[in-house]
């Protein structure tokens, strides 16, 4: 067997089912066994780092490995920003780097960059020497990917390596199966059931590594266990239902960006906070404040890293989100009897009444009729048109993440696929064609700005060609929101650097898919219906909106429903 067979037969076992990036250097021994597989397509994108992102909606939407490819030097520098943002936010995608033949490495050939760029972006990297070492490294490798604390893997693969032959017996491959997740020590179960079961209002902050750790049910049970109102991070939006009583939305304590009002209110009223798999980054997890004295602090984490990086815990839980979670609840049951617990009405009651001063708020920009438009008013009305059950959202950087995650409401699991680590514009592009091909009954869309679009637009041809009908939205102000937003002040952005053009609407149809571009308010809605009629007949379609630039949600400390 060739050893490219061997990386491909090892990926077959371990469920792979999709292959997304750019044919390069070092590659072209895959490809016989890509050609007869019978359970992976390999399928190209327009850029290298789409198609890591293509790899990373996949596995942000499913919690599952995705793989992507590049070849040598330029197209594994391409990559870079994708694998970045996988890292960044904890997402285990395979990246299969081609390379030159070992013979030649370190003698300045053409296109020869080192898998070493790679070193402070990955949560492991392996290069195969020799054919008969590929099994052992791709075991490795889905071990890393599937173990802990998720994150990136890179694989380096020597072209000679990849050609050579070795005995077929030496090659052979056995999945490694499912990960490896760390149980919590039980006296910290213990100490953190006290805290809660004693607490006044016991609030429970649920992040990222309780999405992707499968934790939702968990989460849900112990927050009506305790009556405990539930704020998310950003990447932890879905992870529990946002039209449940108990929902605060987004807001984590003490506070994060584009916290809600509900959240906010009832953040001051807490003595005790249960965060589960969020990292507190700085500044959408947190922005800095301190936590109040009195306050007690429950920190679940499967990163030893995240465990008291930013706050110090009262009870730090180095463990697996759902693991921990059962065990807690397993010692809040214990000690509130079989016939205890239960949601109460005066903590949803006060939930409620924040939230319709809240909304009662925001609904004016909502419903705003004056031309040009805004963002809320198209997230609005993009949620007027579809069926969040069958829905996945996905936002991109800037503006676009600040219209839509305070006020899209996702009521299942991944049914709103967030990023923020390191916010690369034009991410969702790529992983809104992942989250698609992992979800193909459901309507997948995407929110985005024209800047971000300039810079990864022309992947709509891919969701065209790949039979991929997702739904793409542009916002188009005209350039760099919060740029255009400073550029009249003597220290602001030049408008040369704020201010783009473009009629997206057009490069889509030129691209095959189906587009409008609206003007008018009254007629984003009925334009979204269409688009979305659209998809249903197997065409991918975008919607363009034009809008005036406007800043993103901020609400002053003080904020309550008194």
């Amino acid at each position: 067997m060739h050893g490219g067979d061997a990386v491909v037969h090892a990926l077959e076992k371990e469920g792979i089912r999709y292959i997304t990036g750019f044919s390069g250097g070092g590659l072209a021994p895959l490809w016989p066994a890509l050609r007869e597989s019978p359970t992976i397509t390999a399928f190209a994108t327009r850029h290298e780092r789409l198609g890591v992102e293509v790899a990373d909606g996949y596995s942000r939407a499913t919690g599952q490995v995705a793989v992507a490819m590049t070849g040598t030097g330029p197209g594994a520098t391409n990559t870079l920003t994708g694998i970045a943002s996988c890292f960044a936010d904890n997402v285990p995608v395979l990246l299969l780097m081609g390379q030159h033949p070992l013979r030649n490495l370190g003698k300045e050939y053409q296109q020869e960059v080192s898998s070493s760029i790679f070193d402070t972006l990955v949560k492991w990297k392996g290069t195969f020497t020799r054919p008969d070492e590929i099994p052992g490294i791709m075991r490795r490798a889905f071990t890393a990917l599937r173990s802990g604390s998720p994150g990136p893997v890179v694989l380096e693969m020597p072209q000679d390596v990849l050609n050579a032959e070795a005995d077929d017996a030496l090659l052979q491959y056995e999945a490694v199966g499912e990960g490896r997740k760390a149980a919590p020590d039980a006296r910290d179960i213990e100490r953190a059931a006290d805290i809660l079961v004693n607490a006044k209002l016991p609030i429970l902050n649920a992040g990222g590594g309780a999405l992707g750790g499968g934790a939702a049910d968990e989460v849900r049970e112990l927050a009506e266990l305790l009556s405990m109102p539930v704020a998310t991070t950003l990447l932890g939006k879905s992870v529990f239902p946002e039209d449940h009583p108990l929902s605060l939305g987004g807001g984590v304590y003490p506070r994060s960006r584009y916290a809600s009002g509900p959240a906010l209110h009832m953040n001051r009223q807490t003595d005790a906070v249960l965060a589960v798999g969020n990292s507190f980054r700085l500044p959408n997890g947190t922005d800095g404040r301190p936590i109040p004295e009195g306050v007690k602090l429950i920190h679940i984490n499967a990163d030893e890293k995240d465990l008291n990086k930013q706050y110090q815990a009262d009870v730090p839980i180095l463990a697996d989100a759902k693991l921990a979670l059962r065990a807690l609840i397993d010692a809040v049951r214990d000690r509130l009897g079989p016939q205890s617990g239960g949601i109460q009405e005066e903590v949803v009651g006060e939930i409620a009444r924040a939230k319709a001063k809240w909304m009662g708020e925001w609904m004016p920009i909502f419903t705003d009729e004056s031309k040009p438009t805004n963002g809320y008013r198209v997230v609005h009305d993009l949620m007027r048109a579809v069926d969040p059950t069958k829905t996945i959202a996905l936002h991109d950087a800037g503006g676009s993440r600040g219209y839509i995650t305070p006020f899209w409401v996702s009521t299942i699991p991944h049914s709103f696929v967030a990023m923020g680590g390191m916010a690369p514009m034009g991410w969702s592009l790529g992983a809104a064609i992942g989250a698609k091909l992992a979800h193909p009954d459901r309507l997948v869309v995407h929110l985005l700005g024209d800047a971000s679009f300039g810079m990864t637009g022309m992947e709509i041809e891919t969701a065209v060609r790949m039979n991929l009908p997702t739904l793409t939205v542009v916002i188009n102000n005209g350039g760099i929101g919060g740029g255009m937003m400073g550029m009249d002040r003597a220290g602001g952005t030049p408008p040369t650097v704020a201010q783009l053009g473009g009629n997206f609407s057009e490069v889509a149809r030129g691209l095959g898919a189906y587009s409008e571009r609206v003007e008018e308010p009254s007629e984003i809605l009925p334009a979204f219906q269409r688009a979305i009629r659209t998809t249903e007949e197997g065409q991918a379609a975008l919607v363009e909106v034009m809008i005036k630039p406007m800043r993103t949600p901020e609400l002053p400390d003080d904020w309550s429903v008194d």
